[in-house]
């Protein structure tokens, strides 16, 4: 048998170490995807950075163990409780009757019924074990490992509890390792086990086992247990990482490749998320098994912990982790985003195009480059084209190959196995968004109309002159198109309306009700039988139901979720889901509700970019940031948001406790009454709001977006307060709390004391009528004085407001209405005497960005500065008022853009805001640039509002062009 088991053993280490290899390769294959990571330190109410313990409580707080106190996340703020003294924190577990309980460098600690209390073994010197040292018992008690090796047993008896030892002292002697316990698990089964020594101890049925050598383990400090789902038992030391199946008796070794204890000594936490995969740490980063194999998630993936003390996934699937010395992070978006970045070998964080080239890649067109990813999300090549511009448009031929276009009007076509060539017709053919269908390529050229050719590029390209006829003069680009899936009628969006295209009838303006046949189409997204459109002036979402019966009619969409956002783009899936990316996140429209994901929730920026909204063959969805792609891998699994609780942890009128469900009566005195909240979810927070209304006192509901609400001087009667949390983006609201009570009346409002009181106040109303007769005389004359005094304020009051109103309060410039009275004014003018008049909508690019980066107040600065600026640039005749936002309109008279030198001068402008730093109130002065669009007065039946829209249009295309240019309105 020797002669056998050798060669055995031998074979056995070498396929071990050719797994592990294997496993270390596939680890680094599986890796190339960005962790959303969001970390909580001091600034956030940490105390203390290194975090050695989780928990979360049922309804959705989490308790944080620090070095120095424990701490509690309600989804808001992070606090300390009250009564928690400043010591260290080893283990925290919640019980089956709900209370915590902490394991810390001075005993036992239990929070319950809203109180903490220490259980002490009556030894002052007595301290848990540093790791793994706290384990729940069915009973409500806990089992803890003593600093000095012994395993404790706390009982707990409704608001007591005491510690006493939990092996009995007859033990076998021959087994003196079981006193030297290093961590703790109770199994389903209700078994003990725990590290005892260099091996692993069981404690069940008053019998005790060991586990060693023989039965595969290997020798070491057993400091992580844990038992999964599925029944396995897993064990963790420094060096190895071991599991015992349920229902056999032997460990297998299935250590990771590279696995190391990084920056910890006690602490070698094991977990499992919601899909039953085990996590634990390592040296720098985290280890997750999954069918068998390891992959490691660390640094090219954003995650440079060296040695994580803690390990917990939450009830929405995500994962907190525990770090040594940077805080608590949140591992946001966990089972379902991923995300790539110049990290993981993008060439650019900012994303344009996606497109699914139908062979298992997904390509992604950035600012400087095109990456494919496979479907997997495993490998990221960064493909071969060399081009100028940034990526417009990816498209597949659907044989293998690919399109590219770039914002600079480059067009090239590689077949499958062939090199890149150029399909720009020698520049005739100026690239820019792109759409397959029906065989053919279109070309979104934008100002240049409409391209198409084969699909496969056999042949040439050709513009689509027949679609100038439909153009008015007000716009003539090509901004969007899309293909319905159940005809295969192509729409096309354009700056003079929304167009039909089919090969039996060619392009059409269709009968659309709801819907102005002029009216601008920025996005379009196309369905089996339904259209989503967004309109360039307002900006409005629309949809079209092309399955009723009659005339289509385009139906606005307001949702709540979409107030004050931007759409930039827009899709609908397989499943009939629409997509929209905005400029804080992404909104999920799913047949019956609406949400808004965002960074809290994985995705790797909330700046979408415009189009880039892609569904691969998976079904998975791909959203294009200013700061990298996201991929949401399965969409369906969106839905599982923790249900939104409102929890009252304070409800007091004065000195008396309010309890909801119960009335309370309460006696008059003139007091405050307080009311504190939390609602313990740790994503889309943005949009969460209350929702309240006192009955008795006002009828209307009111919002208020913080956790705490006050009333002073409530009267006397009864009343009935109620209170509703909302969370537009995650379409939820919680069940409401109501608190009804009582205000008793005061002693002097008795009808005894009523009744002497209006006797009186009698007698005293006819003795001070006598004597207002006497001074009404006297009164009169004064009050004639103080009347001519107060008209006169009141003169010099309103022509104060009057200048006000037409200047805007931040820089000075013309407000709003005053700059288009003044147009309206030039415009009129120029009608009635000829001349000529420009106007110029300016907008800073990327304005956004400077708020988030250093706060609207150098966002105000700027804004001042900018105005400033341009008014040392301009003539004595031109006038800039503020348009909105960062947007700004200059009125030019007398300037035409057919003059010579026009453009350039307006150019000069421009180039001068992007050479010019601002001052923005911090150390260094900050260089923006903006872009614009300019239109002059076509003709003397032209109107400010088509100019106006012109102007618009144009500034649009400069922003869709790649921003800080001018753009000139077209007209025909």
């Amino acid at each position: 048998m020797m002669g056998v088991h050798k060669p055995t053993a031998k074979i056995n280490r070498f396929a071990s170490y050719c797994c592990a290899l294997l496993l270390g390769l596939l680890s680094a294959l599986a890796s190339a995807q960005q962790l959303s990571l969001r970390y909580y330190t001091n600034t956030d109410g940490l105390g203390n950075l290194a975090v050695n313990a989780l928990a979360q409580e049922p309804g959705g707080a989490l308790w944080i163990g620090t070095e120095n106190g424990l701490y509690r996340h309600d989804g808001e703020t992070i606090r300390s409780p009250e009564g928690v003294a400043k010591q260290e924190i080893y283990s925290t577990v919640f019980g089956s009757d709900g209370s915590l309980w902490a394991a810390s460098q001075a005993g036992v600690l239990r929070y319950h019924g809203g109180r903490i209390v220490t259980v002490s073994t009556g030894d002052p010197t007595w301290s848990a074990l540093a790791g793994q040292s706290l384990a729940p018992l069915p009973d409500g008690g806990v089992l803890v490992v003593g600093g000095e090796g012994k395993l404790w047993r706390v009982v707990a008896t409704g608001d007591s509890a005491r510690m006493e030892p939990a092996l009995p002292a007859t033990l076998d002697p021959s087994k003196p390792d079981a006193r030297e316990a290093r961590s703790i698990l109770v199994a389903k089964d209700g078994a003990w086990w725990f590290g005892c020594g260099s091996a692993l101890c069981r404690w069940h049925q008053n019998r005790l086992e060991r586990w060693g050598a023989a039965d595969g383990l290997p020798q070491g400090e057993w400091l992580g247990l844990l038992q999964a789902r599925d029944g396995a038992i897993w064990a963790r030391s420094d060096r190895h990482v071991v599991r015992r199946a349920a229902g056999t008796t032997q460990f297998t070794d299935v250590t990771p490749q590279g696995l190391g204890r990084g920056a910890n000594s006690r602490w070698l936490p094991m977990s499992e998320d919601s899909a039953g995969r085990v996590l634990t740490p390592g040296d720098a980063g985290v280890y997750r098994w999954q069918a068998g194999q390891w992959q490691h998630l660390g640094d090219r993936n954003g995650l440079t912990e060296d040695g994580l003390r803690a390990m917990l996934p939450d009830h929405n699937g995500d994962v907190w982790l525990g770090t040594t010395g940077h805080g608590l992070a949140h591992w946001r978006g966990y089972e379902n985003w991923s995300s790539w970045t110049t990290r993981q070998g993008m060439p650019s964080d900012v994303v344009w195009s996606i497109a699914d080239d139908g062979a298992g890649r997904v390509w992604i067109g950035t600012q400087r480059g095109v990456v494919s990813i496979d479907a997997a999300g495993q490998t990221l090549v960064r493909e071969a084209p060399t081009v100028t511009g940034q990526i417009a448009g990816i498209v597949s031929d659907g044989s293998g190959g690919m399109w590219l276009s770039t914002f600079g009007g480059e067009l090239l076509h590689r077949r499958r196995g062939q090199p890149w060539r150029s399909m720009t017709d020698g520049g005739r053919i100026r690239g820019g968004r792109m759409l397959a269908a029906g065989g053919e390529l279109w070309v979104l050229g934008g100002g240049r109309g409409l391209f198409s050719m084969p699909l496969d590029g056999s042949g040439p390209g050709r513009r689509r002159d027949e679609l100038d006829r439909l153009f008015n003069a007000s716009d003539r680009s090509v901004n969007t198109a899309c293909r319905d899936r159940g005809s295969g009628v192509i729409w096309v969006g354009t700056g003079s309306g929304l167009l039909q295209y089919d090969p039996a009838r060619g392009f059409v303006r269709p009968q659309v009700d709801g819907l102005a046949p002029s009216s601008g189409v920025s996005y379009l997204a196309c369905g089996n039988g339904r259209v989503w459109l967004r309109t360039a002036v307002g900006r409005q979402l629309m949809r079209i139901d092309l399955n009723r019966p009659g005339v289509p009619r385009a139906e606005p969409v307001q949702p709540a979720v979409l107030k004050g956002l931007r759409l930039l783009s827009l899709l609908e899936d397989h499943r009939g889901w629409l997509w929209a990316g905005t400029d804080v996140g992404v909104v999920r429209w799913n047949g019956k509700d609406w949400r808004r994901f965002d960074e809290s929730n994985g995705l790797a920026w909330n700046d979408c970019d415009q189009s880039a909204l892609a569904e691969d063959a998976r079904g998975a969805i791909w959203v294009g940031t200013s700061r990298g792609v996201t991929r949401i891998s399965d969409p369906e699994r969106l839905g599982g948001a923790q249900p939104l609780a409102l929890k009252l942890t304070e409800a007091k009128l004065g000195s008396v406790s309010l309890t909801p469900g119960r009335k309370t009566a309460i006696p008059w005195s003139t007091q405050l009454l307080e009311l504190r909240w939390e609602i313990p979810i740790f994503t889309n927070r943005l949009s969460q709001h209350v929702r309240y209304r006192l009955h008795g006192s006002e009828n209307g509901w009111s919002e208020i977006a913080g956790g705490e609400l006050r009333y002073a001087g409530l009267g006397t009667g009864d009343y009935s307060l109620e209170l509703v949390a909302v969370n537009d983006d995650l379409g939820q609201r919680s069940e409401p709390v109501t608190l009804n009570f009582e205000i008793m009346p005061p002693w002097w409002r008795r009808p005894p004391v009523v009744a002497v009181a209006l006797v009186l106040a009698a007698l005293l109303i006819y003795a001070g009528h006598r004597v207002r007769i006497r001074r009404l005389v006297q009164h009169r004359n004064e009050l004639e004085a103080l009347v001519r005094e107060r008209t006169r304020e009141l003169a010099e009051s309103h022509e104060r407001m009057r200048e006000l109103a037409f200047t805007d309060s931040l820089t000075g410039a013309m407000s709003r209405r005053a700059i288009f009275e003044l147009a309206a004014r030039e415009l009129a003018q120029r009608r009635r005497h000829g001349g000529a008049l420009t106007l110029v909508l300016l907008d800073l690019d990327h304005f956004k960005r400077v708020n988030d980066t250093y706060g609207h107040p150098a966002g105000d600065a700027l804004l001042c500065g900018l105005v400033r600026h341009l008014r040392m640039q301009i003539r004595d005749g031109d006038c800039i008022g503020r348009y909105g936002g960062e947007e700004f309109l200059l009125v030019l008279p007398g300037l035409s853009l057919d003059e010579p030198g026009a453009v350039e001068r307006i150019d000069a402008w421009r180039r001068s805001v992007a050479g010019q730093p601002f001052d923005i109130g911090g150390a260094t002065p900050l260089t923006v640039t903006c872009s614009m669009g300019a239109a002059s007065l076509a003709s003397a039946e032209e109107t400010l509002e088509s100019l106006i829209a012109r102007i618009d249009a144009a500034l649009y295309r400069a922003k869709a062009a790649g921003r800080n240019r001018v753009e000139v309105g077209v007209v025909e």
